[in-house]
This record gives C-alpha cells, structure tokens and sequence, in this order.
C-alpha cells in the first residue's frame, strides 16, 4: 500500500467496543434519572430508554445520521409524556456524552496509533457522537468527520469525500480503516478509497465486493502497512 498518504479512521467497535460504553452510560444516566424525573424512571428502565431511542430512529429518519439530536429528541419526549420540562432534554443529553465518551480502548490501539503517528496523517470518520477532542487520543488525529458534520452518515460518499477534504488528499492516496462491511468498506471503495477491514470477531466476509485487505487489530493494520 505505498500509494496510502492519508487514514480515515472508523471509531466505535474499531478502536472500543460500543455496546458495552452505551450500555454503561445509559444504567448510569438512568440513576441520574431515578434522582431527578421520578415519574421518568418509574415508567422507563434503562433498556427502556434504548427502546425509545430505537423508536425515534425509526420515527425521525430526518435525524439518522445525527445521533446526539436523536437521542436528545427521546429524551425531550419522555420527560414531556411524565409532565416534566422537555427543555430538560439538553441536560440529560450532556451527561449521556460525558458518560458515552468513557471508553475503553482495545489494546492494540494505543500502541498502533503510537507506531502510525508521524508516518500518516489521521482523521476520524464516525457515524456515531463520539468527540475525538475528549478522547485521550486526540493528539493522534489530524482532524474529524461526523456524520451529524456530513449531513449523511457511512456508506454515503459524501462522508468519505468530507474526510479526504478534511486531509487534504485525493481518495486514491486515502486509506479508509474500519469494522463494518457496508458502512466502512463498501462506502469507502465506491467513493475511491482503499479500505480495510478490521475483523476483531473472526467473521465471514459476505459482501460482492472484496475489502484491498483484512486485520484483526489495529497492529495487524500496522504490520500490513509496513510491508
């Protein structure tokens, strides 16, 4: 891969398993909530409050590729419903990043960013709300793309495109690194990118079209851009 300049980097369940950060920050918030929005807390639990989020995801297609908004959005809803101030919505959705934004990282990231720093520039390229600024690792990246920045979120092009904007390279020369096979590899090859596919969980690559290659970690994708 000489040809690579530039790394867009996928964040969640590429360099930290999501589900179990959400599922933490949403029990966490919902003590909060037992505090504060009683009659909230007494009609949703935690899973509850994932389940209204779920909702909103399919009732709000206009906020798909904002997942802050979307949540803030159940939020709002919820407190409305129990007689409580909607506007209330933008407080929870604060604590909820602060909690969401607790990750713990893979152990191979820290020291594949180590081993890539000063070789690649890196941009963060996420269709979830995670900040890179208030991550740890955030003098590892060159800049972000969101998909609540973009407008759309992954596979869409334009996201790709915005990342490439974002380090100052043609998608030939960018290589797109993340675990989902549409939304990272498949969006990132039709909008001209190279893409790898990190594969933590040993799964049956199912998709037409191939990814240019396949790690299990972050080192693995290291190794492959040494040779």
């Amino acid at each position: 891969m000489k040809h690579i300049r530039g790394i867009t980097l996928d964040l969640d369940d590429t360099l930290w398993d999501i589900w179990s950060v959400i599922r933490r920050a949403e029990v966490e918030l919902h003590r909060h909530i037992e505090s504060r929005y009683p009659r909230v807390a007494s009609r949703y639990d935690a899973d509850g409050l994932r389940s209204l989020r779920n909702q909103a995801y399919e009732t709000r297609p206009d906020l798909a590729h904002d997942l802050t908004e979307l949540r803030r959005y159940s939020f709002a809803m919820i407190l409305e419903e129990c007689d409580y101030d909607p506007a209330a919505s933008h407080d929870l959705m604060d604590r909820f990043l602060a909690l969401r934004h607790d990750v713990e990282l893979y152990p191979d990231v820290l020291p594949a960013l180590e081993a890539l720093q000063g070789r690649y520039p890196i941009v963060a390229l996420s269709n979830g709300n995670a900040d890179i600024n208030r991550l740890a690792i955030s003098a590892f990246f060159s800049g972000q793309v969101s998909a609540a920045d973009a407008g759309v979120k992954k596979p869409d092009a334009k996201i790709f495109a915005l990342g490439c904007e974002a380090l100052g390279l043609e998608p030939a020369s960018v290589l797109h690194v993340g675990d989902h096979p549409v939304e990272d590899v498949i969006g990132a090859l039709d909008a001209g990118l190279t893409a790898v596919w990190v594969n933590r969980s040993a799964g049956v690559w199912d998709q037409p079209q191939k990814p240019s290659a396949q790690v299990t970690s972050m080192l693995g994708l290291v190794e492959l851009l040494a040779r």
